[in-house]
């Protein structure tokens, strides 16, 4: 199913309108106005069955020679399928194309995950924790504070390295405010 819905305007001669016949959607989609060498005013209508469920912001659009203008339809949530036409309109009438546009239910899905039943029951972590077996542990998610912890070991060694290679008592003081830091910083991510 395409994704947009191309219209070639003034290919052939001013005012041409070149587009498919029919265009199938599922949800919002932009029409993609393509023009040749010269500016062109195009008016896009979507009659009474369309409007159920779909909208153009804006109905009247002006496209510049050699540029291509988006324009989008918003499809809401509504009943389906819904078949329509899509008017459009260049030159203030000099020329007119309709589009059979249907709104469709979206298909499944192929790459869908199938969930077992027993996946979506709550575990009943009460008769672990009873018969003395079970040991609660902390809500840690090691890849969310592994480069917390990675940063304080870092900064323990850099500590330690200077403490050792210095002779300095402001050196060694220093050493143990970042193992104090860092200690309170992982009891903090342990609570």
């Amino acid at each position: 199913m395409p994704a947009s819905l191309p219209v070639n305007l003034n290919d052939d001669r001013l005012h041409d309108i070149h587009t498919r016949a029919s265009f199938e959607a599922t949800d919002s989609f932009p029409i993609l106005l393509h023009n040749g060498d010269a500016p062109v005013h195009v008016h896009l209508h979507l009659d009474d069955e369309l409007s159920r469920v779909a909208s153009i912001p804006a109905n009247n659009h002006f496209v510049d020679a050699d540029s291509t203008r988006q324009v989008s339809v918003e499809v809401e949530d509504g009943p389906r399928p819904v078949e329509g036409q899509l008017k459009i309109v260049t030159g203030h009438g000099a020329e007119t194309d309709y589009v059979a546009v249907s709104i469709v239910e979206p298909e499944d899905s192929d790459d869908a995950v199938d969930v077992d039943e027993m996946l979506a029951a709550p575990v009943d972590d009460s008769s672990a924790d009873s018969e003395g077996g079970g040991v609660e542990l902390p809500d840690l998610s090691l890849r969310e504070n592994a480069p917390v912890a990675a940063l304080g070991v870092l900064a323990l060694a850099v500590a330690a390295g200077s403490a050792t290679l210095s002779d300095s008592v402001a050196v060694l003081v220093g050493a143990l405010a970042v193992l104090g830091s860092v200690a309170a910083a992982g009891y903090l991510l342990l609570e």
